[in-house]
């Protein structure tokens, strides 16, 4: 007898019993014509790219039964039918359901006969449970198809006691060793959610979620397309039996609990595909202004100002139109097919992680989702909506500045759920308190929320400051019970040429921003005139609210606002960490990194190829994000950014003369393109810093041997000193870091570990020349905080507001840099003056009069900067 192979039921075709023969089982072949018409019915049909490793994790010998919400012959038949083809274990067996017509004929004449003869002798039909039939087959190892609820179930199982197949199964698992796995299925017939506006195409053919026979054959006639399958997680039977919690328990109770979470987990799976049901604005609007918190403080506000409920409420219902956004699914997805052609256009590609993509949706049915992006374009909000909704995720609500609410933008970001927030809510407590319930509202509903952390956009290429207003809010409305959980997840954006260059660099240079305008938005079609090479996106694993709540000690305690502000303070700084690991480090951001870290504006060939080897094997030895062609193919990938910049007159190719060395090929930085490539440089700075502060400790120590633990304080002290420039790792103390970045040092060949003596090392012949490298990428930091300090000698405090004191201190660096007092011309920021004044600030340094200050800190820079540059 030929042994079966793991999954073989419904693969290789099985003995067919003449003597029990039922509808509600197909064979292999069921006619050239019938599985011609069915093939060709269900091949427009998309199969979730999870189905194959979801299989392909379930035991070898596992029985598999596909579980459907609802009883459907066209699912069946397109299981059936389709994983046949892709070869996967496909279902033969349907519980309670008789499928006829795609029977071959002379099997459907048997069964005819054998039923009529029963008939005859019985009065009733054959049984497939009671004959045995269900079990043999499951038994042999025949996979099912499962439905979980149809319209007379009840009838049939609590009156007239039929067989119920969950506790068929359950009874069958318990007498055979080999695994049944339930694996949950969906079909989706479209995106859109369900609405509380059924229309009268809905009343008389079906919804979209659940289309009736007329719907659901034009849709696979005219779009087939818009059809797909996804998987959920599958439940092993055996192994739920074996479960402590169930031992003892009656099947009756594993029977309903069984159910009961099935099709939890079905609507909760659907539910994070389609997003949440849709309201009306009106309905929005009414649950907002009649919840309890606002109304208690309408109230107060009332009696305050003297107004009259009316006229608060007026007041407040204007707070909601101005924030509200009108989200409509229709419109997200039209909007989502002119995306797809509009970064076709702009892009030669859009890179993500489908496996974390899988992660964050299984996790998304517990709770809102909290997107938080680092912010680099306008593009971002885009990029993010499109491949989560082209991925099976609705499309998230976004916290959008005021700035945006201009006419024709404002009404249609609405619709794609864009909702609007001023940048300061100084003196406006009302309305604070309905942007709050807006919020609520949202969570409410289960809508995923799309939040940029840092509050704008990064106009110097490095992560921001956290801006910790809009996580306070979420947090409030979650203690507040919006929602059970809440998870947040890191997103990294890195474009190898961001669209918005010009105008960054513009503002960097003091240059004002243009505010946003119609205007502005026509001239912007420029851009689609320009390619901007690839974009990135990387999704960090998510941080579960409740996790976090359990880890600190504080699940199902009272939050007190102190404990509550720490914990807003802590995600905040965990999400900016995770953001930083996220970081791709792209080919042109390497490339800008090894062009600028040294401060030379003459690079030879051999300098720069052993500048991007040092780059590499640091990278690799953090186990730091590449982009796919920097990690696959990194020599052709850097020459590729090189022509780019050279393309771009960023650099030039020119030949020069070396004493003793002959002829040498080498690149020119153009001077005034300096800051560009600094953009580019800053957004991997992230995986360069660690290595930049413990090579300047390890320059302090003047000595070609010395001890990891000397490194910690000026680790410590330099890891203070750029607080402002660069988010610390909030977890992990200065000791760990230096200990992680001594062993990544140990791999590069710049350190060689003593043989004899404890946690001591020896620089090695070419480790002092890669650490004067790895140094470089802080020296235009040091250079902009001596040009503040200089400011702040010259000026008494309070002199001047903070716009003049950023114009004065671009003034001051371009002065420096032509008496050569400076020497990098990327050092002249407006964004790194505006973090130098917030550190010297909150250190006792505001003017001329604390000179003592001025002087011990421009002491300190100045060693640091003679440390890299000597």
């Amino acid at each position: 007898m030929k042994k079966r192979s793991p999954f073989s039921a419904g693969i290789e075709k099985p003995a067919e019993k003449t003597d029990n023969p039922f509808s509600c089982w197909l064979p292999v072949r069921t006619g050239i014509l019938s599985m011609f018409i069915l093939r060709r019915l269900f091949s427009g049909i998309r199969l979730s790219s999870e189905l194959k490793t979801a299989i392909g994790n379930l035991p070898k010998d596992a029985v598999v039964v596909y579980a459907s919400k609802n009883k459907s012959y066209f699912e069946f038949l397109c299981y059936y039918t389709l994983y046949m083809q892709t070869k996967l274990p496909y279902p033969q067996l349907g519980f309670d359901c008789h499928v006829r017509i795609w029977q071959p004929i002379g099997r459907l004449m048997r069964i005819a006969i054998v039923q009529m003869r029963f008939f005859l002798r019985h009065f009733s039909f054959r049984d497939p449970y009671r004959a045995g039939f269900i079990r043999d087959e499951i038994t042999k190892g025949t996979n099912a198809f499962l439905p979980l609820v149809e319209k007379r179930d009840f009838n049939r199982r609590f009156i007239k006691s039929k067989t119920d197949p969950i506790r068929h199964l359950i009874d069958i698992q318990r007498t055979q060793k080999r695994p049944i796995c339930i694996v949950p299925q969906l079909m989706f017939f479209s995106k859109l959610p369900a609405s509380t506006r059924p229309t009268l195409t809905d009343i008389f053919f079906g919804s979209p979620q659940k289309p009736g026979r007329l719907r659901r054959l034009a849709t696979l006639l005219s779009k087939p397309g818009n059809i797909f399958i996804e998987v959920s997680d599958p439940i092993n039977l055996k192994e739920l039996l074996e479960n402590g919690e169930n031992r003892g328990r009656s099947t009756e109770y594993l029977t309903l609990k069984l159910r009961r979470d099935l099709l939890s987990q079905i609507n909760a799976h659907r539910k994070s595909i389609t997003g949440p049901t849709i309201k009306t604005p009106e309905e929005i609007r009414q649950e907002i202004l009649t919840g309890e918190e606002l109304r208690q403080f309408m109230g107060t506000y009332a009696d305050r100002r003297q107004m009259t409920i009316d006229q608060t409420h007026r007041e407040a219902m204007g707070y909601v139109n101005e924030i509200a956004s009108n989200y409509s699914p229709a419109f997200i997805n039209i909007v989502h097919r002119v995306t797809g052609r509009l970064l076709n256009t702009l892009f030669e590609s859009v890179s993500f992680s489908p496996e974390s993509l899988s992660d964050i949706k299984r996790i998304s049915r517990k709770g809102p989702i909290i997107f938080m992006p680092a912010h680099k374009s306008h593009m971002d909000s885009l990029l993010l909506a499109y491949t989560l909704y082209d991925n099976h995720m609705p499309c998230p609500h976004v916290f959008a500045g005021k700035n945006l609410a201009f006419w024709p933008m404002a009404p249609l970001l609405r619709r794609v759920g864009a909702f609007f927030v001023r940048r300061s809510f100084k003196g406006a407590v009302f309305y604070a308190k309905v942007f709050s319930a807006y919020v609520f509202r949202v969570l409410k509903e289960g809508f995923n929320i799309a939040v940029y952390i840092e509050g704008t956009r990064s106009r110097s290429g490095k992560l921001l400051q956290p801006q910790l207003g809009m996580l306070s809010i979420l947090l409030h409305a979650f203690f507040e019970g919006a929602c059970r959980d809440l998870s947040f997840v890191p997103v990294f954006i890195a474009y190898d040429r961001i669209p918005d260059e010009g105008a960054y660099l513009n503002e960097i240079s003091g240059g004002k921003k243009v505010p946003e305008s119609f205007l502005q938005m026509f001239k912007a079609k420029r851009i689609l005139k320009n390619r901007y090479g690839s974009v990135h996106l990387n999704f960090g694993p998510p941080l579960d609210l409740n996790d976090l709540l359990a880890e600190q000690g504080l699940t199902g305690a009272v939050i007190s606002s102190k404990q509550q502000t720490r914990l807003c303070r802590e995600i905040g700084a965990r999400m900016m960490h995770a953001i930083d690991r996220q970081t791709v480090v792209t080919p042109q951001s390497l490339v800008a990194g090894a062009l600028l870290s040294g401060g030379r504006d003459l690079i030879h060939r051999n300098e720069i190829g052993f500048r991007i080897a040092s780059s590499m094997s640091l990278l690799w030895a953090q186990g730091a994000c590449l982009a796919d062609v920097l990690a696959d193919n990194h020599p052709s990938a850097v020459d590729s950014a090189f022509n780019h910049y050279r393309g771009r007159k960023f650099i030039q190719w020119i030949d020069s003369q070396t004493p003793g060395q002959g002829r040498q090929d080498a690149w020119r930085v153009v001077e005034n393109r300096r800051n560009a490539l600094d953009y580019y440089k800053n957004i991997s700075m992230c995986h360069f810093v660690p290595a930049a502060f413990t090579a300047l400790a390890i320059l302090e120590k003047d000595a070609f041997q010395f001890s990891a633990t000397d490194l910690h304080d000026t680790y410590r002290h330099l890891q203070n000193l750029f607080i402002e420039e660069f988010n610390p790792d909030p977890i992990h103390p200065p000791a760990y870091i230096v200990r992680k970045t001594v062993k990544a040092f140990i791999d590069n060949a710049i350190l060689v570990p003593h043989p004899t003596m404890p946690d001591t090392y020896n620089l090695s012949s070419e480790g002092f020349r890669k650490l004067i490298f790895f140094a470089g990428y802080i020296e235009p930091f040091i250079e902009s905080y001596r040009t503040a300090l200089v400011y702040f000698s010259k000026n008494r405090r309070n002199r001047h507001h903070k716009a003049k004191m950023l114009k004065k201190m671009l003034t001051i660096g371009n002065r420096m840099i032509r008496q050569g007092e400076i020497r990098l011309r990327e050092s002249i920021s407006k964004a790194n003056y505006d973090n130098a004044i917030g550190f010297f600030s909150k250190n006792g340094v505001r003017g001329s009069e604390d000179e003592e200050q001025v002087r011990r800190w421009n002491e300190t820079l100045v060693h640091y900067q003679n440390l890299i540059s000597r």
